[in-house]
């Protein structure tokens, strides 16, 4: 081999070790890459896990916070009808009474309403037929039992009154019907007929 032959392959031979030592530098450089965006895709995944499960936590804490709230209130509500209930059934036992029972809590009511003994009685239609001829003497006679002077009346006028009665004095009226008696008095007993229901 002659000099030149020797130079040219030495020349060919370090360009190859060069071309290889370049090639394995680019592929350890796009492999480090390779794994570099690896690594940084994965730790931005675990990220984006982390804070979709967080938010997950968050929404399900949210849903059930709601949904327990809503069940409370359904509770409440279902208290509430069951209450109104009872309220409604004691209001329909009081006006369907038997009628000599019904007219002695009247008797006693009224006695101990009326102030004058010359108040006027103002009752349902209904109550006006149902009580006895001798209701207004029976009333009279507490009164005087009282020691109140007896001279009450059934008015003429009737009222739409489910049960009970309305005191009419001059002007002024009382009414001591069923239903305003009750709602008077609801907030003072509901507690203890939640109670005895629940």
């Amino acid at each position: 081999m002659s000099g030149a032959e020797k130079i040219q392959a030495k020349i060919l031979e370090d360009a190859r070790l060069l071309a290889e030592a370049n090639v394995n530098r680019a592929k350890e450089e796009a492999a480090n890459m390779i794994n570099s965006a690896k690594n940084e895709a994965e730790a931005k995944r675990k990220q984006i896990v982390e804070k979709a499960e967080i938010e997950a936590a968050e929404i399900k804490k949210r849903i059930i916070s709601v949904a327990e709230l809503e069940a409370r209130k359904q509770k409440l509500k279902a208290k509430q009808d069951v209450v109104d209930e009872a309220f409604e059934l004691a209001l329909k036992k009081l006006n369907n009474l038997p009628d000599a029972e019904y007219q002695s809590i009247l008797v006693k009511m009224i006695s101990s309403s009326a102030k004058t003994g010359k108040e006027e009685i103002i009752l349902s239609p209904r109550d006006k037929q149902r009580l006895s001829p001798g209701f207004i003497d029976e009333l009279n006679k507490a009164l005087v039992n009282k020691g109140i002077s007896a001279n009450l009346k059934i008015s003429d006028e009737t009222r739409d009154i489910g049960g009970g009665f309305i005191l009419k004095s001059g002007n002024i009226e009382f009414n001591n019907s069923f239903e305003a008696i009750i709602r008077m008095h609801r907030d003072d007993i509901e507690s203890e007929v939640i109670k005895s229901l629940f």
